[in-house]
């Protein structure tokens, strides 16, 4: 059965369908890693909503991305870095090679190495999806101050970069 959200009920919900009040306190008891992992969640929400027109999921646009910014690194390295299984990793590989949005590039010295790096139309849309990310930031980030949100990304990074090992640069 269906609920219809009648249009009072619907200023009160974000576009993802979530309540926009909750009782005062609800997170403040809650452990850390409880807490990233809910903020993730919203995030994909979002995500996941902009990939849904082209049947692809948060994991594969966060590859595209991670592509985007990266580009040619081996693709087990990218599911180092997005934390995705290689079985996982290979699927949505895969899926994007498929669309023509990834390209593999095995390594002439090693063939068992691959290098990832996005097509024309691979970039083309990752683009759009960034853009339409950008227009979301705002109910994303909330009521958070610029600085808050500067704050937030700079402390996400010193705790990703505790728990993923990086490589030194020789």
């Amino acid at each position: 059965m269906s609920e219809t959200i009648a249009p009072d009920q619907a200023a009160s919900q974000h576009s993802n369908g979530t309540p926009r009040s909750l009782p005062a306190g609800v997170y403040e008891d809650l452990d850390f890693a409880v807490l990233i992992q809910i903020a993730g969640r919203m995030i994909a929400q979002y995500v996941e909503a902009i990939g849904k027109e082209e049947r692809l999921s948060a994991g594969h646009l966060s590859l595209l991305g991670m592509i985007y910014r990266k580009p040619n690194l081996i693709q087990n390295v990218y599911g180092s870095i997005l934390a995705i299984n290689d079985a996982t990793l290979g699927r949505y590989v895969d899926k994007l090679e498929e669309r023509g949005l990834v390209l593999r590039q095995r390594s002439e010295k090693d063939r068992r190495t691959v290098h990832l790096s996005l097509t024309e139309a691979g970039t083309g849309y990752i683009l759009e999806v960034k853009a339409r990310l950008a227009e979301l930031r705002k109910e994303v980030q909330g009521r958070l101050t610029h600085g808050q949100v500067e704050q937030l990304q700079s402390n996400l990074i010193t705790f990703l970069s505790a728990e993923s090992p990086i490589a030194e640069e020789s």
